[in-house]
C-alpha cells in the first residue's frame, strides 16, 4: 500500500463517521416531529370523541323531554294549542293527558346516560332550561347545557378541557 491511500482511507473514514452522526441527528430530530404530530392528531380525536359523546347526550336529553312533556290541547275556540309540561304535577292541574313531565323525562334520561359521558369525562354536570326558566316551557321550548371536564393525554403531558355543549328541542309547526 502507498503511503498516500492510507491518507485516503483515513480521510475517508473520518468524513464517513461525521456524516453517520449528522444522519443519526437528522433522524432523531425528524422522529421527534413525527411524534409531535402523532401527538397532535391523537389529541385531536380525544377532543373531537368526547365532544361528540357530550353533544349527542344533551340532544338525547332535550329531545327526549321535549316529546314526553309535549301536549297538544283544543281551546275554547276551537284552535290547537301546544304546550310543554315542565312537572307530573303540572300535568295534574291542566289535566294534561301525558306520562311524565319534561323536567322529570331529561332527569331520568341524564341518570343513564351520565355513565357514558363519566366513563371517558372526569366529571359532567347538567343545566336544565338555562336555570329554570318558565318562559321557556311556555314557548314549548327545553334547553339543556352539558359541561364535561377531561384530561386529554398526550405526548408532553396532559391538558385539562372543558366541553360545553349545548342543545335545544322545541315543538314547531311545520
Amino acid at each position: 500500500m502507498r503511503r498516500g491511500d492510507a491518507g485516503k482511507r483515513s480521510w475517508a473514514i473520518e468524513r464517513l463517521a461525521e456524516e453517520r452522526g449528522t444522519t443519526t441527528v437528522t433522524a432523531l430530530f425528524f422522529l421527534i416531529c413525527m411524534g409531535g404530530l402523532l401527538s397532535i392528531m391523537l389529541v385531536q380525536g380525544q377532543a373531537n370523541l368526547s365532544s361528540m359523546r357530550v353533544q349527542q347526550t344533551a340532544d338525547i336529553v332535550s329531545k327526549g323531554a321535549r316529546a314526553a312533556g309535549a301536549w297538544e290541547y283544543r281551546d275554547s275556540d276551537g284552535e290547537t294549542r301546544r304546550l310543554l309540561i315542565a312537572t307530573s304535577r303540572e300535568a295534574e292541574r291542566y289535566e294534561a293527558d301525558i306520562v311524565r313531565g319534561a323536567r322529570e323525562e331529561a332527569e331520568l334520561l341524564w341518570g343513564l346516560n351520565r355513565p357514558a359521558v363519566e366513563r371517558q369525562a372526569e366529571s359532567a354536570a347538567i343545566i336544565h332550561q338555562k336555570g329554570e326558566k318558565k318562559s321557556l316551557y311556555g314557548q314549548g321550548i327545553y334547553h339543556v347545557k352539558i359541561e364535561a371536564r377531561q384530561k386529554l393525554h398526550h405526548l408532553w403531558g396532559k391538558a385539562d378541557v372543558t366541553f360545553r355543549r349545548v342543545s335545544q328541542s322545541g315543538m314547531y309547526d311545520f
